[in-house]
């Protein structure tokens, strides 16, 4: 494995196992009751439609494209949602994340994360999580969602591409667009994973200190 410079992270189901359930307590206390229904049936298509069209997440837009399906979900409903979401989400962290995070900052490399969703609920979950105080910087869906070729290009700035590797659960959003930026990727599955990147990371380093 190369000797990376800047490695650039995932953050849900990568880092971090989310638990979503309380968030739907948010909503119905502000969505129409005689809409709730078809809300809650539809709301992750809408999403996932939304991050198809647009290039990054705001609240003006994303508001306006919920009601287009029929929605009262204003924009400062959205604006609650992410500060909610960021203050009742549990999250497991990943094995490994904390050893693989530690390691990396005592040996000088830098750590992006890199998501589509908005920083307001992001930042709170990775503070939590104890993961925080090891980034160096956060692209958010504010700035630009995966996989457009701006949120990698952000999340690289002006490191080589050579020295940057992309690390994520995701084939659509990670490996895809890490390759159309042209730099490395590592996908966590069953077979790979956080733990054994770590590993490939020490056993990268103790070859070359043996050289």
């Amino acid at each position: 494995m190369k000797d990376y410079k800047k490695y650039i992270f995932d953050l849900d189901y990568t880092l971090l196992i989310p638990d979503w359930s309380k968030e739907d307590d948010y909503f119905r206390a502000r969505i129409p009751l005689e809409e709730q229904e078809e809300f809650f049936k539809q709301k992750q298509d809408i999403l996932n439609k939304y991050e198809l069209e647009f290039p990054k997440y705001d609240f003006k837009t994303l508001s306006e494209y919920f009601k287009s399906y029929g929605f009262t979900v204003s924009e400062e409903t959205i604006k609650g949602w992410m500060i909610y979401n960021g203050e009742t989400i549990k999250d497991e962290v990943v094995d490994g994340v904390i050893e693989l995070f530690k390691y990396l900052k005592e040996n000088g490399k830098e750590i992006v994360i890199l998501t589509s969703w908005f920083s307001g609920t992001q930042i709170p979950r990775l503070k939590r999580a104890g993961l925080y105080d090891y980034i160096d910087k956060i692209v958010a869906g504010e700035d630009a969602m995966k996989p457009d070729l701006e949120s990698f290009e952000l999340a690289i700035g002006d490191t080589d591409k050579e020295d940057c590797i992309m690390v994520g659960d995701s084939i659509k959003s990670d490996k895809a667009g890490a390759e159309n930026a042209g730099i490395d990727c590592y996908i966590v599955d069953k077979e790979h994973s956080i733990r054994d990147l770590l590993q490939m990371i020490m056993s990268n380093k103790r070859k070359t200190l043996t050289l």
